[in-house]
C-alpha cells in the first residue's frame, strides 16, 4: 500500500472543516462488520491508521477551507431545507476492497448516497462564501477502515482480507450529521465535533 496522508492530501490548514457525513458508528451492525476486521487490520498497527469504532463514518461531502458562525448557520437551514424531501433508503455495507491508500467499504446500490451527495452539494452551494471542490464525474459512496500511514508491501494483508469475508450488512440511511472534522495524520484517521444532525424528510 502507500501512505494516504502524502503532503499533497495533508490540509494546508489546520481546519477543522465542515463536513456533511453518514455516522456509521450509529449502526451496530455496521460496527460489528468493523470488528470482524480489526484483529487482523491491528496487527499492521505501525502500517495503517485503524478507524476506531467511534469515528466509522461515510463521508457525502466536505468543504476545505474555513467558515465561519453565520456560515454555518445558513449551512444548518439549508441543509434541513434541501434534505426535506430526501426518501430514507437502504444500501448494503460490504466486500472489503484492499485499495491502494486505504482499506475500504463497499456500498451498494450507490443511487442513493449519489442523491444525497448532489442534494447536500446544493445545500452548501447557497451558502454565500462556501467553496466546494469540483464533483466526481461518479460519486463513489464508500467508508474505510483504515488508512496507509507509510508505504509498506500488502500482498499478505490483501490475502488475508479477502480470506476474511464476514457476511456484508444492510442498514437504512435516514439522516445525516453536519461535523467539524479534523483530519489526524498522527493517528492516520479522522475525528470531529458533532455540530447537528440532520434528519431526511
Amino acid at each position: 500500500m502507500e501512505s494516504f496522508f502524502t503532503p499533497k492530501k495533508i490540509w494546508k490548514d489546520q481546519g477543522p472543516f465542515p463536513h456533511v457525513l453518514v455516522a456509521l458508528s450509529e449502526y451496530p451492525e455496521f460496527c460489528e462488520y468493523a470488528r470482524a476486521h480489526h484483529e487482523l487490520l491491528s496487527e499492521y498497527a505501525e502500517q495503517l491508521g485503524v478507524i476506531p469504532e467511534e469515528w466509522l463514518h461515510s463521508t457525502v461531502q466536505g468543504i476545505h477551507h474555513a467558515v465561519d458562525d453565520d456560515q454555518m448557520d445558513k449551512m444548518r437551514g439549508t441543509l434541513h431545507e434541501e434534505l426535506a424531501g430526501m426518501q430514507s433508503f437502504r444500501v448494503q455495507l460490504g466486500p472489503v476492497w484492499p485499495g491502494i491508500t486505504a482499506v475500504t467499504v463497499a456500498v451498494y446500490p450507490e443511487d442513493g448516497m449519489a442523491e444525497l451527495n448532489g442534494r447536500v452539494r446544493a445545500a452548501m452551494e447557497k451558502v454565500p462564501g462556501i467553496s466546494l471542490r469540483a464533483p466526481e464525474l461518479r460519486f463513489w459512496a464508500h467508508a474505510s477502515l483504515s488508512y496507509a500511514r507509510q508505504d509498506f508491501p500488502d500482498q499478505k494483508l490483501n490475502r488475508a482480507l479477502r480470506a476474511l469475508r464476514p457476511p456484508r450488512v444492510d442498514i437504512t440511511i435516514d439522516r445525516v450529521h453536519l461535523v467539524n472534522q479534523y483530519q489526524r495524520p498522527d493517528l492516520g484517521y479522522y475525528t470531529w465535533d458533532m455540530v447537528e444532525e440532520v434528519p431526511f424528510g
